[in-house]
């Protein structure tokens, strides 16, 4: 199977605007990216506003871009299910498969900002129990959809309509870089680990048998250097042979693909897109 290609879209930071997101989106298409990720936080707290003050909300910010693009994947990387009402989640990946004709690819999580679950109100203590149980709602779901979906489990209960059928099952990634998130990810065959050096995740991927799909901040230079991302995390710079280089080295450690930062928040990320599909990706 080829590698799947992801990008980062600027849909939160200080270059967020509505056109710049769908030119972005359709640069992705044209550079022969498979698909196309927004970055899911909803009302974060103080010390939190200066990464993620501004933000789109990432459901919504799918169903425009379905509506700007043809072929490419929509996804959020990741999205955070406990922090919203589940059933209501589950009815927007549907809808979202409909009006992207069968398009949606998303990644989901249990979430991390305590304060941002403190403001929602929603479960913190209890969100890793729900984010397992939703994944298997969302199989019961797919199953029985069109019609009568009936759900029973610990936390939530379904008993009720979901139409219409779904175009393409929607494929769920689990992200995360925990033992209980690898546990999840063979639920659904596809775990998207964030930021991690390629021994740290050999090692972590040891006996999963999905596939592996990283998100790694990666930043073009005219000299390799050790790079962080936003928060600090790992992350690739230099030059495009060089980028090519180390995303080598992590498919040999297990990986099937890349969802790549280019620096979302940055100018010219449409040509930077452009760039890595024309220098790197080959």
């Amino acid at each position: 199977m080829p590698l799947h290609l992801g990008l980062i879209l600027p849909n939160y930071g200080e270059g967020l605007e509505a056109e710049r997101l769908a030119a972005c989106a359709v640069a992705a298409e044209e550079s022969g990216f498979d698909s196309g990720w927004v970055t899911d936080h909803l009302v974060v707290p103080d010390e939190h506003a200066p990464v993620y003050g501004s933000i789109s909300e990432a459901l919504v910010s799918l169903g425009f871009l379905a509506g700007r693009t043809q072929h490419l994947g929509l996804g959020v990387s990741a999205l955070i299910v406990p922090a919203r009402n589940p059933l209501v989640a589950l009815k927007e990946l549907t809808t979202l498969d409909f009006v992207s004709g069968g398009r949606v690819v998303t990644a989901v999580a249990a979430g991390w900002m305590e304060g941002e679950f403190e403001t929602l109100g929603a479960p913190l203590e209890e969100r890793g129990r729900l984010l397992d149980e939703w994944l298997d709602l969302t199989a019961a779901a797919f199953e029985q959809m069109p019609g009568r979906v009936r759900y029973q489990g610990e936390l939530f209960s379904l008993d009720g309509w979901l139409a219409p059928g779904l175009v393409r099952r929607p494929e769920l990634w689990v992200a995360g870089v925990s033992r209980a998130t690898l546990r999840r990810a063979r639920k659904t065959g596809v775990w998207h680990p964030v930021a991690l050096p390629p021994d740290e995740l050999r090692a972590l991927a040891d006996g999963f048998d999905g596939r592996i799909v990283l998100r790694i901040s990666t930043y073009f230079g005219p000299e390799p250097k050790a790079g962080g991302d936003e928060r600090g995390r790992h992350a690739i710079e230099g030059p495009p042979g060089w980028i090519a280089e180390r995303l080598a080295e992590y498919v040999e450690a297990g990986c099937d693909g890349f969802v790549v930062n280019l620096g979302h928040e940055a100018p010219d990320l449409e040509e930077r897109a452009r760039r890595f599909g024309a220098e790197v990706a080959p």
